[in-house]
């Protein structure tokens, strides 16, 4: 079978894509280096081009999977609402992530994702960390928010609302109880008191 050339930028996007199909229907750990060259006809040398190892590869997957959401994030930090309500949005937008059955999801519960799952939490937090701790800054300034570490504040509600997230297979009650908690808890670390926070599940 004939190879087709392609650009550096086309080749590397299409290994980390097959990459991303792989892990998610076979899991990250049944994967191996050859199974993703082999599904485009490619060489191991090829892939080596581009990336040092399958965990390199690993992070540019991870990377490539919560894009939207960073970019979410940024769009919603950029807006022109007050800060308590950007903090919300951005809590709602990971929920939302978290109750798709793609994407995101999908390769965090695909069974043998396991490194996979702590890579995506791992990328996740370093990318939308420094803008919304930029975000709660401005509204300790503004005085809507009392908080003295705003990026350890945020890593514990990101931490909080992605152990949500993976439980929305609770029942009814269990995940209303659940998102009042969440709610409650992020005013007390936020210490907002003119504002009530709105999760949705």
């Amino acid at each position: 079978m004939v190879r087709i050339v392609k650009s550096p930028e086309e080749r590397r996007t299409e290994l980390i894509e097959t990459a991303e199909s792989l892990f998610s229907q076979k899991g990250y750990e049944y994967t191996a280096v050859s199974d993703i060259v082999k599904k485009i006809n490619v060489g191991q040398g090829t892939f080596y081009h581009y990336f040092k190892s399958k965990e390199d590869i690993l992070e540019a997957v991870a990377e490539k999977v919560v894009a939207p959401i960073v970019e979410d994030v940024r769009n919603i930090a950029k807006g022109n609402e007050d800060s308590a309500t950007k903090v919300n949005s951005i809590l709602n937008s990971i929920l939302k992530a978290g109750n798709s059955e793609t994407g995101f999801m999908k390769l965090m519960h695909q069974k043998g994702n396991n490194l996979l799952h702590n890579k995506l939490e791992e990328v996740l937090e370093a990318k939308i960390s420094p803008i919304i701790a930029e975000v709660i800054s401005t509204g300790t300034d503004e005085g809507f928010f009392s908080v003295s570490y705003p990026k350890e504040s945020f890593i514990l509600l990101l931490s909080s609302t992605l152990y949500l997230s993976h439980h929305l297979t609770w029942d009814h009650e269990a995940r209303e109880r659940m998102r009042a908690a969440l709610e409650e808890i992020t005013a007390r670390v936020l210490g907002v008191k003119d504002y009530r926070f709105h999760l949705e599940i």
